[in-house]
């Protein structure tokens, strides 16, 4: 048994406690890039592109052999499984000793731009990390609070103005979760109070907040008024209540002047800003905003082409609103599965990237345009799932108790092959959400099929109603991998009745397949989706 420690500096000993020395950096940056996911094979071709990215194919390759030969005379011939394809290590003869505090490969250097690509968004990711954990370490302690925002009432006379009150509440309720003393439960279960005037005590109940925020929203012409009131469930005594005549364009202002008074009456630091919005205006087109605001507003109510077709007029409204590119970013990546606007592969990526970056070229500081721009890169035909990870890595760390975030991080870290992880993070957003919601149950749903857990797959929509067509799919390769096929065609006769225009099974089986990191999920999925009676 060999021990490898990856923190500090690169030392390779063996069950003695001897040091192995290793004289090749090349062998070295191999051993630490196939620890991360020991046991699993890595493609030749990943590995040539990693550390010897800046050379021809022929002379890399062997290049490769020679570092292989010197390892394998070195360390063995069985700790390395050397395919004609793929390289892995062996799990059992080598013991990757656990992180430290000291830098991941501290000191170390390596003469190919790929590779310190790599290690810089390493040492980035684990110190994002690291954060997180710090932080989840520190919650729920006495001096928690747990807050829910419901829904504004829209007093504007016009019920199509609901999405502009919804989107207040919602980025009131996202300003509040950047207080990290302050636990904001999430918006698909306190919009579960849509439509309704809820008894504080119900709320309590059922959200576990201890604190409402309520408030209504009138928009006239270029006037608003947004009234607002702070409820202490348990008195059920209002404890702070404040109105705000403004103009229309001083609708980020208010959004702020309410957050700072909710956190002041609740005792929570003004110091703890530092992550919350920046006081400037995210756009200086107020058309640009509400374009946005009733995209996401269609989003959530499940109108996807009308979504994406807001969501582009919002980028295009002011070029310079960073949200509105990330969040176009994020709805071209859905492409890649719903396809109801019927686009290309190669046009969904152009969009993806073209939008993601320019996203954040324009803000890098906000943690949404990292997680949207996080799903461009991780769930498009670009596939740059390494590079999704890194951007909800920063997300999460700017912001760690925000649920959206905390979703999008648990969906990447599913696909990347991290299945525990995922299901960690989900019952951290189900604290917070406990009303769940459909895309909560078909993260779940994706991420026990690929644990091959397919029973709690299937129960994954068992209190969410009738599911998607997607997750009729998913269903489908379940029963089938529990040699159910009758259920399975049952479940895509089901699908063709109610998928939306545009939508193709057959697509969507691939883009399952194909956003997989690793090469089990993907053989997992194909397997399934095939036995099911999808021709793949």
């Amino acid at each position: 048994m060999f021990r490898l420690s990856l923190f500090g500096r690169f030392s390779l000993s063996d069950s003695g406690g001897m040091e192995v020395p290793l004289n090749s950096k090349k062998g070295q940056a191999l051993l630490a890039y196939l620890a991360q996911t020991p046991g699993k094979p890595r493609s030749r071709a990943e590995v040539l592109a990693l550390l010897w990215s800046d050379r021809p194919e022929a002379q890399g390759r062997a290049s490769l052999r020679q570092v292989l030969t010197g390892l394998r005379r070195q360390v063995g011939e069985e700790v390395l499984k050397v395919e004609r394809d793929s390289l892995a290590l062996d799990a059992d003869l080598v013991q990757l000793l656990p992180a430290s505090d000291e830098e991941f490969l501290s000191g170390f250097h390596l003469n190919d731009p790929a590779f310190e690509d790599w290690l810089r968004d390493k040492r980035l990711e684990i110190e994002n990390q690291t954060a997180v954990s710090r932080e989840d370490a520190k919650r729920d302690g006495p001096d928690t609070l747990y807050i829910a925002v419901l829904p504004f009432t829209n007093l504007s006379g016009d019920e199509e103005q609901q999405y502009f009150a919804d989107g207040i509440a919602e980025d009131v309720t996202t300003g509040l979760s950047r207080f990290r003393t302050l636990r904001v439960i999430g918006r698909s279960s306190s919009f579960g109070y849509q439509s309704r005037d809820p008894h504080p005590l119900d709320a309590e109940t059922r959200l576990g907040a201890s604190f409402l925020v309520r408030g209504s929203v009138r928009r006239s012409g270029d006037r608003l008024r947004v009234s607002v009131q702070l409820i202490e469930v348990e008195s059920r005594a209002r404890i702070w209540a404040d109105r705000h005549d403004r103009e229309l364009q001083d609708v980020f202002a208010v959004q702020d002047e309410i957050v700072e008074a909710v956190v002041a009456k609740l005792g929570v630091s003004l110091d703890e800003i530092e992550t919350m919005r920046a006081k400037t205006r995210p756009t200086r087109k107020l058309k640009a905003y509400d374009l946005l605001l009733q995209a996401r507003s269609f989003w959530w109510h499940g109108k996807e082409t009308d979504a994406y077709k807001l969501a582009s007029k919002s980028a295009q409204e002011d070029p310079h609103f960073a949200l509105a590119h990330a969040y176009f970013a994020l709805q071209n990546a859905y492409q890649f599965f719903s396809g109801s606007m019927g686009l290309s592969r190669d046009t969904i990526e152009e969009k993806c990237r073209f939008h993601a970056e320019a996203a954040l070229d324009l803000d890098d500081t906000n943690p949404l345009v990292h997680a949207y721009a996080s799903m461009a890169f991780g769930f498009s035909p670009l596939a740059a799932k390494e590079r999704g990870l890194k951007h909800i890595s920063i997300a999460i760390a700017k912001n760690p108790n925000d649920c959206e975030l905390m979703l999008f991080h648990a969906w990447q870290l599913s696909f990347a092959g991290q299945h525990e992880k995922a299901i960690s993070v989900l019952k951290r957003f189900s604290s917070l959400n406990p009303l769940g919601g459909y895309m909560t149950a078909e993260c779940l749903a994706d991420t026990h099929y690929m644990m091959h857990d397919y029973e709690k797959a299937l129960a994954s929509y068992n209190d969410q109603g009738e599911a998607p067509p997607q997750v009729q799919a998913v269903f489908a390769a379940c029963h089938a991998q529990m040699g159910r096929v009758d259920k399975a065609q049952a479940c895509l006769r089901d699908l063709e009745k109610t998928k939306p225009v545009g939508f193709d099974v057959k697509s969507f089986a691939v883009a399952q397949c194909i956003s997989c990191l690793q090469v089990e999920d993907q053989e997992n999925w194909l397997e399934g989706f095939r036995r099911s009676g999808i021709d793949i």
